[in-house]
């Protein structure tokens, strides 16, 4: 007598398996972005004047704040989150602004002259609250 098992629909590889797991991802990263967005939006206040350096910037016109962004991408399989290119001329400075505020830089202004920007990072902070719920993220996202 003859007793075979059938072990291919037990392999991580079936397509129901796949998409289980591609949808998982996206769900997972799109709420991973969703929560970044959130954190950096909330810490970004509008205010009059600077932010101290080390804090996050203060918005004074709403740029910003509202040109945080958040998409899956389908080709890396990953969440981008960050800010909106501001379209303007910039010849004279080789960063944009929210990479100015992130990270600080000494940039020559308009008046020709050299200005040092202190960081005030707002994007990174915001990415590693995200990295703490990531697991929350995840759990149980597989069905």
């Amino acid at each position: 007598m003859r007793v075979g098992f059938r072990f291919k629909g037990l392999f991580f590889d079936s397509p129901a398996v796949i998409k289980a797991v591609d949808e998982a991802t996206y769900r997972a990263l799109v709420r991973f972005g969703q929560y970044v967005r959130k954190v950096v939006r909330h810490s970004i206040k509008t205010r009059p004047g600077p932010s101290a350096p080390g804090e996050p910037p203060h918005s004074h016109t709403g740029l910003l704040k509202a040109g945080i962004l958040y998409r899956f991408d389908p080709v890396s399989r990953s969440a981008v989150i960050g800010p909106a290119r501001i379209r303007g001329k910039t010849t004279y400075c080789p960063v944009t602004v929210p990479e100015l505020m992130e990270y600080g830089d000494t940039v020559r202004g308009r008046d020709r002259e050299m200005h040092r920007y202190e960081a005030r990072p707002f994007m990174s902070p915001a990415f590693e609250r995200g990295e703490e719920k990531l697991d929350d993220f995840w759990r149980d996202s597989v069905k």
